[in-house]
């Protein structure tokens, strides 16, 4: 797949992801949408207590992809990635996220005002 094409579909997973959000009650925008179409940080902007990182890839990298969240969450948030199921609707993803940080999150450590 090309480098736009890539992207293509990482916008379009982003924005999935968004609506994923939304539908659960909490306010999302991609981050290129909040900067005016660059993109830095967290992928997605929201007021969930997490710090989300999407991917749409054939190959996973969970490793590579939950350090890069961790470290753009930098401790504010717990970092969440989404993950694109292969030809499943967008509702039925894969969220990865480190053991600790996921029993704080249910634990009620994190809330919606500690979000970034």
């Amino acid at each position: 797949m090309s480098g736009a094409a890539s992207r293509r579909k990482g916008n379009r997973w982003e924005l999935d992801v968004c609506q994923l959000l939304i539908q659960h009650g909490w306010q999302a925008v991609t981050s290129r949408a909040a900067r005016g179409g660059t993109q830095a940080g967290a992928d997605i902007i929201t007021d969930a207590p997490i710090i989300v990182e999407a991917k749409n890839h054939k190959q996973m990298n969970l490793s590579g992809w939950l350090d890069q969240a961790v470290a753009q969450a930098d401790d504010t948030a717990p970092a969440a990635l989404f993950i694109k199921r292969r030809q499943k609707p967008s509702g039925d993803c894969y969220v990865v996220m480190r053991a600790d940080d996921y029993l704080a999150l249910i634990r009620g450590d994190y809330d919606a005002e500690d979000a970034p």
